[in-house]
């Protein structure tokens, strides 16, 4: 057990950040209810990569997910950018994981990416779908890993 232990913290995380909100099951996600997240960047040099967590529940009734993201950067400046997110295949099998009723989804949508300043960076999640509140989705998170040197 002790070496169970061991094992599990020295593995540590590639996140510079990794945040997550949670979202009521029995209200569901409203479209104005924006997940948002604030870090730092200090190395305006370093590459990152950018994933959307997603957790729903075996009853969502979608195979995909629109999501709006919007990006704060330093001095100000926006951005706004849509990411489609494919959830499950043309038979309805979940392509996150997970186990129980609940599915894990880790949505890579900007990778090797550079931050133009340093500073205060944040960012917004909401999702565009026609269905209003969204049913299902339990979590919405965003992580910033660093960039693999391959």
């Amino acid at each position: 057990m002790l070496v169970l232990i061991v094992a599990c913290i020295g593995c540590g995380t590639d996140a510079q950040f990794a945040g997550t909100k949670a979202i009521d099951p029995d209200e569901g996600w409203e479209a104005s209810d924006k997940a948002a997240f604030d870090w730092q960047i200090a190395d305006s040099l370093e590459r990152y990569d950018f994933y959307i967590d997603l957790r729903h529940d075996q009853q969502y009734p979608f195979s995909n997910v629109y999501l709006f993201v919007d990006f704060t950067f330093p001095d100000g400046r926006t951005l706004k950018d849509t990411v489609s997110c494919q959830l499950a295949d043309e038979r309805g099998k979940w392509l996150g994981s997970g186990f129980g009723n609940m599915v894990d989804h880790r949505i890579g949508f900007r990778r090797a990416q550079a931050f133009p300043l340093p500073g205060d960076y944040a960012i917004s999640i909401s999702h565009g779908m026609r269905v209003n509140p969204l049913p299902g989705i339990s979590d919405v998170g965003f992580r910033l890993e660093a960039a693999s040197k391959k």
